[in-house]
């Protein structure tokens, strides 16, 4: 019995263990900084020179230009990224500027109509200048 006890606990142990790495390890990790992101291409940057067995008095000028492309690399991504959202906006706006237009057209065709209305009314009763101005206004407003 006091085995068994001893079993359970320690493999509910390794359970809960093994369950909070793989949640740690799903989260999505936070962008770097650009001193990371410097430290990140020169160790790159290093480690590929010696791949490519390039001689010491050349390794500084080698390591400079990597990195310099591995920075352009990502401005180049992030202008790209920058361009595609700026789009879209642009796109959502003149959809949104078409159904504003929209409503305003039918808006304003709807009160030329009821002007017309109004004018009609007037001009069968035969309403004089001062009377006609009243009376349209107060036709529209209803």
């Amino acid at each position: 019995m006091r085995y068994l006890l001893a079993t359970f606990i320690v493999s509910l142990a390794v359970l809960l263990a093994t369950g909070d790495c793989g949640i740690a390890q799903t989260a999505t990790p936070a962008p770097m900084s650009k001193r990371e992101l410097r430290k990140q291409d020169n160790q790159v940057c290093t480690q590929q020179a010696a791949h490519e067995n390039v001689a010491r008095r050349n390794l500084a000028e080698f390591v400079r230009k990597c990195m310099a492309d591995r920075q352009a690399e990502r401005r180049k991504q992030s202008a790209d990224e920058r361009r595609m959202k700026r789009g879209m906006a642009v796109e959502e706006g003149a959809a949104i500027l078409d159904v504003r237009n929209r409503e305003r057209r039918e808006q304003l065709e709807k009160e030329a109509t009821r002007r017309a209305d109004c004018n009609r009314q007037a001009n069968e009763q035969k309403l004089r200048v001062a009377q006609r101005r009243a009376f349209i206004k107060k036709c529209i407003a209803q």
